[in-house]
């Protein structure tokens, strides 16, 4: 019987750990381009080299699943790890402070635990199925129900919509128009969790994979948010989607963009 509390205490340890990596090297000078507007660096090499390793003693018999080094493809077996250990790489690179490490833990396909640190702020987001949502050791809550003209949503723009920029610019001009305010922090993974614990009411972003957005899932959805894919669909373990997410009446508000 595994114990989730004692595991997610040891993971807590461990990204921080890997975090130390995030200040320790220069990414600036030290990148590649993988396609348009998406990088990688030395930092998510090393942080998934460090991470890997260890998350797999914490677990016998688990695999890991993450962003690089061939770490994409990997089946899910009866516990597999998530990891993206940069969500915010272009932020990295251009110095643009709002970059975390993004890691949970699936049980079969279904996500158990799930914990986001943002190193530049000491903010560790986690959850554990059915025990609630917290914000370094606090119990985190989504937004309470609103006019959706008093909200503030998050509209991230990412690689799934780089051929769909009309229909992105008038997404984004409705919620421009209808709400008190938006954002565009340039981490699906960090935006969850700020929806998570309410400084966001909701957050939509399209063309995401499994690592950028299961962490945040579990996080949100402990937080009494609901999560759903593009598609309006309850949310799975999709390799690409696109999510919705936030407290019932704004998900409600956002479903007109699911497609």
């Amino acid at each position: 019987m595994i114990d989730y509390h004692e595991i997610l205490e040891k993971v807590e340890n461990l990204m921080r750990e890997a975090s130390k990596i995030f200040f320790e090297l220069d990414p600036k000078n030290n990148f590649e381009m993988k396609g348009k507007n998406d990088f990688v660096t030395e930092v998510d090499f090393e942080v998934q080299e460090f991470l890997g390793e260890n998350l797999l003693n914490l677990i016998p018999n688990s695999n890991l699943l993450a962003e690089e080094k061939d770490k994409s493809k990997e089946d899910l077996k009866d516990y597999t790890w998530v990891l993206d250990p940069v969500d915010g790489t272009t932020n990295l690179v251009h110095g643009f402070n709002h970059s975390v490490i993004s890691l949970a833990l699936l049980e079969k396909s279904e996500i158990v635990l799930g914990a986001i640190y943002d190193p530049f702020r000491d903010e560790f987001f986690s959850a554990i199925k059915d025990e609630g949502a917290k914000l370094n050791g606090q119990e985190i809550k989504v937004s309470c129900d609103k006019n959706f003209s008093d909200t503030l949503i998050g509209v991230g723009t990412g690689g799934g919509r780089l051929n769909r920029a009309d229909e992105t610019f008038e997404m984004i001009r409705f919620v421009y128009d209808k709400t008190n305010g938006i954002r565009r922090i340039g981490s699906a993974a960090l935006e969850m969790c700020y929806t998570a614990c309410g400084r966001y009411d909701g957050f939509i972003e399209d063309g995401l994979n499994l690592w950028d957005y299961a962490a945040g899932t579990l996080i949100v959805r402990e937080a009494g948010g609901i999560v759903i894919n593009i598609h309006g669909q309850e949310i799975s373990c999709e390799r690409f989607s696109g999510i919705i997410c936030g407290n019932k009446s704004v998900v409600e508000e956002l479903k007109r963009f699911v497609y």
